[in-house]
């Protein structure tokens, strides 16, 4: 009796444990789709303003801007990683490859808690971190904090998970300083403009780091709930395998308590009948 219901209690256990995975699969898949949505407007936005950039460039002194650019120090290397847990090996696996990147001299910013405590486990403490959002709608605000924290800078890279469909994703490093140089266009070619060459230069260089910190954060949200929902799916299937065994388990207990019974009562009506 007192295995049965142990085991009872375990099936019990399981089951809701097995109802909470469930529910973690079925919104990590949601985000997945949310962020993919949303992947095609930030995509679509970089190349708006990666082409305005070629198309101001014939009347910017591109030699003058990047030796400003020069005279900045450090560069800096940008991490994206997952606020939360229950996504596989997603953060160590950025982590790694963030190490093996960095240079010497780039400063390290780090987006998401969990990529925190994956580099603090490596010996490895950012200069700056942010909290990763765990909605699509949250990117926005999120890009606009870090990508003002890569201005003036030499050059920036960033590290983040390119979501490559389904639940696959593969780490990549993302330049996005100095800023792409285009070759002057032929005379002619030069669109026409109300602001000063080199004020809209800037605020496009803005915008274009706000495009590629948006872009990678909406990448790497969709490759963390891809992992996220793979996981969940091992998860599920593991905890459907021990379902499956103690059921069984369960079943020869009460079998084998129906046998006891059996013989307790056998045995008693002998010894009355003996008697």
């Amino acid at each position: 009796m007192e295995q049965l219901a142990r085991i009872e209690a375990r099936l019990a256990s399981l089951g809701e444990l097995g109802d909470l995975v469930g529910a973690l699969r079925s919104m990590a898949a949601s985000r997945v789709r949310e962020a993919t949505e949303a992947l095609g407007g930030t995509q679509a936005f970089r190349a708006v303003v990666e082409r305005a950039i070629g198309e101001i460039a014939p009347v910017v002194a591109w030699p003058e801007m990047r030796e400003a650019r020069d005279r900045q120090e450090a560069g800096l290397l940008l991490v994206i990683t997952s606020q939360n847990g229950f996504a596989g090996g997603f953060n160590e696996r950025l982590a790694d490859v963030a190490m093996a990147e960095r240079r010497p001299d780039e400063r390290l910013i780090v987006v998401g808690r969990r990529g925190e405590i994956a580099l603090a486990e490596r010996g490895i403490t950012p200069d700056r971190a942010y909290a990763m959002t765990s909605r699509a709608a949250g990117v926005t605000q999120l890009a606009r904090r870090v990508s003002n924290r890569l201005a003036g800078l030499s050059s920036a890279r960033i590290v983040h998970a390119h979501h490559t469909g389904g639940a696959g994703y593969d780490p990549q490093v993302r330049r996005v300083l100095p800023l792409p140089h285009k070759d002057r266009a032929k005379d002619g070619d030069v669109p026409l403009h109300h602001l000063p060459a080199r004020r809209l230069m800037e605020a496009l260089a803005s915008e274009f780091l706000f495009a590629e910190v948006a872009d990678a954060l909406m990448d790497s949200l969709a490759s963390e709930n891809a992992a996220r929902l793979r996981t969940m799916d091992a998860a599920s299937r593991n905890i459907d395998d021990r379902l499956e065994r103690l059921r069984r388990d369960a079943h020869v207990a009460r079998q084998e308590e129906m046998t006891a019974d059996m013989l307790d009562v056998v045995t008693g009506a002998e010894a009355i009948f003996n008697g």
